[in-house]
């Protein structure tokens, strides 16, 4: 793993669910890139979500800034809540991972509640259908009707503190229900434990070339 890209439907999602990673890489010399595919703009009086797309970008640069790795910031994304698996928006992604080399993409897992989540998947696995590894994360913890049964861990317990500082570049309205943020720490520790470190991040291997 020496190229690579983390994609997200959404300015937190690749902080979410591979953070930590992304800040571990980085730090032993490798190319991290992070590319999302949605402008995130929410609005929802019931839910008090008020997001809009400069302060999320703005949001996302200083995450970025905190984890060590490099922001593909000339994408245009797709409106929030209406990215759907087109062949022109899958070739822009496919691009990006041919210019930069990529060898190994973080992307969304298939299974999913949220349609952004979804779609993202789609694209994103059929855009770095050439790479040696892709790896699937799990940023909100839906259940869902296929498991999320991750079975590649990442010891993250050196950069669980960037990790956090990363999210918290996000405003209050990104932490849904004042809870997600700390509910992915905590499935963190949960994931560590399991595999006797402090914390951990796990993915779902769809292909994995081992060296």
């Amino acid at each position: 793993m020496d190229n690579i890209l983390i994609i997200g439907a959404h300015f937190d999602d690749c902080e979410l669910g591979a953070g930590g990673f992304a800040a571990k890489m980085a730090s032993e010399g490798k190319n991290v890139y992070k590319l999302t595919l949605t402008d995130n703009v929410t609005i929802s009086g019931k839910m008090g979500i008020d997001v809009d797309y400069q302060s999320s970008k703005n949001s996302s640069s200083d995450a970025c800034r905190i984890l060590g790795i490099n922001e593909i910031t000339s994408y245009q994304p797709s409106k929030c809540g209406e990215l759907i698996y087109t062949k022109e928006t899958m070739q822009r992604v496919e691009e990006i991972i041919s210019s930069l080399k990529i060898d190994t993409t973080i992307i969304h897992f298939k299974d999913d509640k949220n349609q952004d989540h979804v779609e993202a998947s789609r694209i994103s696995e059929t855009a770095a259908r050439h790479c040696p590894n892709i790896l699937a994360y799990q940023s909100n913890m839906y259940t869902l009707s296929t498991a999320y049964y991750p079975v590649f861990f990442v010891d993250i317990s050196d950069y669980i503190s960037q990790k956090i500082n990363a999210l918290e570049c996000y405003e209050k309205q990104h932490n849904r229900f004042n809870k997600l943020f700390q509910a992915n720490i905590s499935r963190n520790q949960f994931w560590g434990h399991s595999r006797k470190v402090d914390y951990a991040e796990a993915f779902h291997p769809i292909q994995f070339k081992l060296e």
